[in-house]
């Protein structure tokens, strides 16, 4: 195959953007909106909720309670997801996920948030690894790369979304997905 690319960078950056959505979504993060309008610094963003992440992360070196140790977790997790939409989107992507648009940062970030709760390299990577399997599931379960196809599109559509529009299509989409499988099964069933 030529260098040629399979999808444009707003695709990959909508399908980023909604990986990172939908984890938020998963992971009971709020979400204040999503866009795909690049600036000077980025392709596109979303804007969540870190008001407790920012208050706590003084506190990880001292407290590794359950508390700290799942805020951290599911902030971690929502910044892997945009990479682990984009890789699953396009498998090829994989083998250098640092070029993913937006990645290198998101990366970098979970990767200092893990370190700061945990006392030595080997265990921040493992953790992380750990974390990015996770982040895996919830994107590879078939429901909800639905939903995350959803807002991507919505998101090639519109370009930016409110923190209402995109539980709304994660919601809705989620519904679909029920109803399509519902019927499914009844057609499967009257041939048998």
């Amino acid at each position: 195959m030529s260098g040629k690319r399979k999808y444009d960078r707003r695709t990959l950056t909508a399908y980023h953007e909604a990986g990172h959505a939908l984890v938020a979504f998963d992971q009971g993060v709020r979400i204040y909106g999503v866009n795909v309008t690049p600036d000077r610094e980025r392709r596109g963003n979303i804007r969540i909720d870190t008001l407790h992440l920012n208050r706590l992360i003084p506190t990880f070196e001292h407290d590794k309670g359950a508390r700290n140790r799942f805020i951290m977790e599911r902030h971690v997790m929502v910044l892997l997801g945009g990479n682990a939409a984009v890789c699953r989107l396009d498998p090829s992507r994989k083998t250098n996920t640092r070029t993913v648009p937006g990645e290198g940062s998101d990366f970098l970030t979970a990767q200092r948030l893990v370190g700061y709760f945990t006392g030595s390299k080997i265990e921040s990577e493992k953790y992380l690894d750990w974390l990015a399997v996770r982040v895996e599931g919830i994107i590879r379960t078939p429901w909800r790369w639905y939903q995350l196809k959803k807002v991507a599109q919505a998101l090639l559509e519109n370009e930016k979304l409110g923190p209402r529009k995109v539980r709304e299509i994660i919601k809705e989409a989620g519904q679909e997905w029920m109803e399509k499988q519902g019927n499914g099964e009844s057609e499967n069933r009257r041939t048998l």
